[in-house]
């Protein structure tokens, strides 16, 4: 894009009210009274629960003098059938706050329940853009991974059982009205969960930075989502030291704004389908296609890679083909580094599905932003490539 180009965009930027730093999960209580909250309902899973972080939540809720209903039943990928649920008890209990704690999941199924509380139906009925009517229940949400975004994003990812697909909802209605950090849960995560969310950190980052609806000010976070990876995210893994996991929390919010405004491209089309037939973990699932879409969009992104270069630790002035070389190699590097998969294979991705899951990617919402567009063809050469 030209500077004169730069000069004539118009844009919107949206953002929750955003709560960040250690110790601040003892605030969830406090959030949700100042929304109106009397009742609460929390959703977040077990995992969390045995971790302890359920219980600070509780306290919270307790300290500023709040009733609340707490429903864990939530899977590694939402699934529809417990988000109708979901909202059928969050009517029963008369709740009037939604918190959700945890990572995408939790918080892509408290967006789910707060849709149909609100607007009845089937969550199948709200796929695609705008097509929410009535307002949704206040929401706190408050991410325990370093890379899904969701807790400032305008999208929810919802699992259609019956067609196994991902149905991608798109609003400004689901972004929450408080995105509140600790980066303190970090500290029970796994070490392999610390590197697939923060992988899907740097996707959405990426995506983000080339996408066609990208702006200055999207431009802005996603660099700086990509310098605080590259500057933290083998030091986490490795060591779990608190200020690489404090960085990569703050890496995650700043990707998630980024995304949220200027929307996703191929690994994240190609990603919904793949999770939603194989239930795979959608980091990992980034992180095998993250080389290979970047491979495909360098061609047309040229002009943007100066940049992106420096934010990841390029310090000299290179040309095209250089910056096209460092963007590659720092990414493969990085991943290489944290030990991400490298491979559908690994995940269990068959490859006589991978027509199928092509084609399904066809209707993926997050095709439209990409740079470079791409046919069936073009999207199973990637696939395979990525095998």
């Amino acid at each position: 894009m030209t500077d004169c180009a730069n000069q004539l965009q118009r844009y919107k930027f949206e953002v929750p009210e955003i709560v960040f730093g250690r110790g601040m999960l003892s605030q969830v209580g406090s959030c949700a009274r100042r929304l109106g909250g009397r009742k609460i309902f929390l959703v977040s899973d077990q995992g969390l629960f045995n971790a302890g972080w359920v219980d600070q939540v509780m306290k919270s809720l307790l300290e500023a003098r709040l009733e609340f209903v707490y429903f864990d039943q939530i899977t590694i990928n939402p699934r529809d059938v417990d988000i109708e649920e979901g909202a059928r008890e969050y009517l029963r209990q008369g709740a009037d706050v939604i918190v959700g704690l945890g990572g995408g999941s939790a918080m892509d199924a408290a967006k789910g329940i707060a849709i149909l509380s609100a607007n009845g139906g089937r969550i199948q009925d709200f796929e695609g853009n705008d097509r929410i009517i009535r307002p949704l229940p206040p929401m706190v949400l408050c991410p325990t991974t370093c890379g899904t975004g969701s807790d400032v994003s305008q999208f929810a990812i919802i699992t259609d059982t019956k067609k196994r697909c991902k149905l991608t909802i798109m609003s400004r209605c689901v972004a929450p009205d408080i995105s509140l950090t600790d980066p303190d849960t970090l500290s029970t995560l796994p070490e392999e969960y610390i590197c697939t969310t923060a992988t899907d950190a740097l996707s959405h980052a990426l995506e983000a930075y080339f996408s066609i609806a990208s702006t200055t000010l999207t431009d802005v976070h996603a660099v700086k989502a990509i310098r605080l990876l590259k500057g933290n995210l083998v030091e986490a893994v490795r060591e779990q030291t608190p200020d690489a996991m404090e960085n990569l929390s703050r890496a995650s919010l700043h990707a998630g704004m980024a995304f949220s405004n200027s929307l996703l491209g191929i690994v994240h089309a190609l990603a919904h389908p793949i999770g939603g037939y194989y239930n795979a973990n959608h980091g990992s699932i980034n992180a095998v296609l993250l080389p290979e879409v970047i491979r495909y969009d360098l061609p047309v992104v040229t002009e943007k890679l100066s940049e992106l270069a420096w934010g990841l630790g390029h310090k000299e002035a290179c040309n095209d083909k250089e910056a096209s070389e460092v963007v590659q190699g720092e990414v493969e590097s990085l991943l290489e580094a944290c030990s991400a998969p490298r491979s559908l294979r690994s995940l269990g991705v068959k490859r006589e599905d991978l027509p199928e899951l092509a084609n399904r990617a066809l209707n993926d919402a997050c095709l439209i932003t990409s740079p470079r567009q791409a046919d069936a063809k073009d999207l199973l050469t990637i696939l395979e490539r990525a095998y």
